[in-house]
């Protein structure tokens, strides 16, 4: 498994990056390569890949810049787009509430799920019965953590 992943040294295309992760798929699901290795491996590789975008995002941007708003370069269109400005609502009294209440609300949701068949959960602030929500499912995951060395 010492080779993956073979990116090419020229330009890259949409085609290419699927011909990639279908070699890989495909690898993975006939055996040739054992999918908890590749999966370890690969998450290893998006930190690593996520740690460099991040590291070299000013370096990047600055030599983007010399190009123009807009180039094409190694088999991509390049577009360099300013920061928006957007308003913090954090600084809004009203907003601030509304959120603490629908945490409140989340709790209380919460608690009530907890206890469905046991107790019923009351909200203080109206003397109501809190509704019991039906259960949602998330998707069952794998999650790898690295060792510190």
């Amino acid at each position: 498994m010492n080779h993956l992943v073979t990116i090419p040294k020229s330009d890259i295309s949409k085609a290419d990056i699927a011909d990639i992760a279908t070699g890989l798929i495909l690898r993975i699901e006939e055996g040739e390569v054992n999918p908890i290795a590749a999966h370890v491996r690969l998450k290893a590789v998006v930190k690593a890949l996520e740690q460099v975008l991040k590291a070299t995002e000013d370096i990047v941007r600055d030599e983007a810049e010399k190009h123009g708003k807009t180039f094409s370069a190694f088999g991509a269109e390049i577009q360099v787009k300013e920061g928006a400005l957007t308003p913090d609502y954090t600084h809004d009294q009203v907003w601030s509430d509304l959120q603490a209440s629908m945490k409140a609300r989340e709790e209380l949701l919460k608690m009530a799920f907890r206890n469905a068949g046991k107790a019923t959960v009351y909200d203080e602030s109206t003397g109501e019965a809190v509704p019991v929500c039906p259960a949602k499912g998330t998707k069952p995951s794998i999650a790898v953590t690295f060792k510190a060395s």
